[in-house]
């Protein structure tokens, strides 16, 4: 399967999970066009798509909402909470 497929086939997915308001599934979804993103080194663009699948993921109350974050603060993109209670 090819880039371009594989990117047609994620949006069509990503838009049927929206139609049913899957929240679940747009969490992994994202967390999936985050995976591709990091692999095509975007970075930026790996951390937005890891923004909107942590939200969703805190929304749908997933687990997986934890390790989301988790890759966001190693890219510096969030703040880890044990860094902000060694600060106070």
């Amino acid at each position: 399967m090819t880039s371009s497929c594989q990117n047609a086939d994620l949006q069509r997915r990503l838009m049927a999970a929206h139609d049913l308001g899957d929240l679940a599934a747009l969490a992994e979804l994202f967390a999936e066009a985050a995976d591709l993103a990091e692999v095509a080194g975007e970075i930026d663009r790996a951390c937005f798509f890891l923004t909107q699948a942590w939200v969703f993921a805190m929304d749908a109350g997933a687990p997986v909402a934890k390790a989301l974050r988790a890759r966001l603060v190693a890219y510096g993109r969030d703040v880890d909470d044990n860094a902000l209670k060694r600060e106070t």
